[in-house]
């Protein structure tokens, strides 16, 4: 009887959850399969833990299916809980669409991994979880060899890295033992539970997370001045009314088509961009207007982008949709494009094609107008004083007596946890990190690439691969990749 192939699995949060049941639908050989996961947030990863409801997702449910191919899925799993997507609790007057909680999308995680499981099983496979951090992996014995934290050895012959997104970087060095800094904001309901509601919060970072703690605050009675400080000082734009749109130029084949084999230049890519907009009858000023308008007093733009959500014009719906197959373009731009896109343009992109839920946007436009939040840029330095923080943003001195860190993951996107795992991967001349963060991957594949070549028994998945790819972590995004990848792990 053949050896069933071993497929290690490392970290078991989102990726690995979508990993595992793209595994469980597609036909091949059996093999067995080794999840490494050390955390209590097992199948949820960090950003979908057991936590507050006013925590949403950022998608519309009908966009967060981990099932490839059925696009249904998760509004299924909602109705079977009898959650009602458009129950009015849930929904806000802006609303138009449905966003769950993030603590209800992990529940989803779980189900989903548990029927996998089950599926893989049925079919001959052999799944099993080990509780234990792997901190050392290595070619060797025709595949790899894991190392687990208490010295355990584990010889696979494909490992898949889902290590997920690090917590948010502590850029100022405020981490330590004094009361007052929250270093990662999740889950907001036991990080944010003992902040007084009278104080001054200033929240480090204006992105999506930065929103959540916002939100939080507010849910939990907080009455204090709220600031929600970064460089930039740019909010995620706002969602609109979800419309079906079919690519028709913006697709794979046409870049691989003008590629070439080679290169196409980030001038191409905006203009087949416009070539999708013009024949969907959209005009590409519209984007254009949103890219220039980035610097607009964030409470201007956000009132503005409210009052477009349910608007005519769908270029920046157009956009989102274009999200995927981003995925595929970003390789074959050169690399001084795709510098340059990243230093003058991933703020904006980032913002509009990661947006917030219209009822999220109104909740903080309301909060601003009643002068309980003010969204600053220029964030240039934070200090602990004897009674607090001095933030120094847009000029000025700000006090604040608590910090929630906020921001953006380390410029390296290796989680702290995972940090021996990659070291110990670019010492064995298995993995190469990119100039960008992360590491370096094949967009065909998702091998990990060393020394020019593609390592044949490494893959990775999620933020890991950010700089090969881009924008890695958004749901659509795994689903597809961790599909690409189920099939080369069961391919003889």
């Amino acid at each position: 009887m053949a050896r069933k192939r071993e497929i290690a699995i490392v970290g078991g949060g989102g990726g690995a959850v979508c990993l595992l049941d793209a595994l469980s639908q597609i036909p091949g050989p059996p093999a067995a399969v080794t999840v490494f996961e050390p955390s209590d947030r097992l199948w949820r990863g960090r950003p979908y833990q057991r936590d507050a409801d006013c925590i949403v997702v950022n998608l519309p449910s009908r966009a967060m299916s981990v099932r490839g191919g059925d696009p249904r899925h998760f509004d299924r799993w909602l109705t079977d809980r009898r959650w009602q997507p458009g129950d009015p609790r849930d929904l806000g007057p802006y609303d138009v669409a449905a966003f769950p909680p993030r603590a209800l999308f992990g529940e989803y995680l779980e189900t989903v991994a548990r029927h996998a499981t089950a599926r893989l099983d049925e079919c001959g496979w052999r799944v099993r979880l080990v509780r234990e951090r792997v901190v050392h992996a290595a070619p060797g014995a025709g595949g790899a060899v894991l190392t687990t934290e208490p010295g355990t050895r584990h010889r696979a012959d494909r490992v898949v890295l889902c290590t997920g997104a690090g917590g948010p970087h502590d850029g100022f060095g405020l981490r330590g033992p004094e009361a007052g800094f929250v270093p990662d904001p999740y889950p907001v309901s036991e990080t944010l539970a003992g902040i007084d509601p009278q104080d001054t919060v200033a929240v480090l970072g204006t992105g999506l997370t930065a929103v959540d703690v916002v939100l939080a605050l507010r849910a939990g009675g907080h009455r204090g001045p709220v600031y929600m400080l970064s460089r930039h000082g740019v909010l995620p734009a706002v969602r609109q009314q979800p419309v079906a749109h079919t690519l028709r130029h913006f697709t794979p084949d046409r870049f691989h088509a003008l590629s070439g084999g080679g290169e196409v230049g980030f001038d191409e890519v905006v203009r087949v961009l416009r070539e999708e907009l013009t024949s969907a009858g959209q005009d590409f000023a519209e984007l254009e207007t949103e890219f220039a308008l980035l610097r607009e007093d964030p409470v201007r733009r956000l009132r503005r982008q409210l009052d477009l959500v349910h608007g005519q014009n769908l270029g920046l719906r157009i956009l989102q949709h274009t999200l995927p197959v981003a995925v595929d373009v970003w390789p074959l731009m050169p690399y001084r494009d795709r510098t340059e896109l990243l230093r003058r343009h991933y703020r904006a992109l980032h913002s509009l094609c990661c947006p917030m839920p219209p009822s999220t946007a109104a909740r903080l436009l309301t909060m601003s107008e009643a002068g309980r939040l003010r969204v600053t840029g220029g964030l240039s330095d934070v200090r602990r004083t004897r009674q607090g923080f001095a933030v120094a943003a847009d000029g000025r001195l700000i006090h604040a007596d608590t910090v929630v860190n906020a921001v953006s993951v380390a410029p390296d996107r290796v989680p702290p946890a995972a940090a021996p795992l990659v070291r110990s991967l670019i010492e064995a001349s298995a993995a190469t990190a990119h100039p960008h963060g992360g590491l370096r991957v094949r967009r065909e594949n998702s091998r990990l690439v060393a020394d020019g070549g593609s390592q044949e028994c490494f893959y990775a998945l999620g933020d890991m691969t950010f700089g090969s790819l881009f924008i890695t972590a958004a749901i659509p995004v795994v689903v597809k990749l961790a599909r690409e990848i189920a099939g080369e792990l069961v391919s003889p």
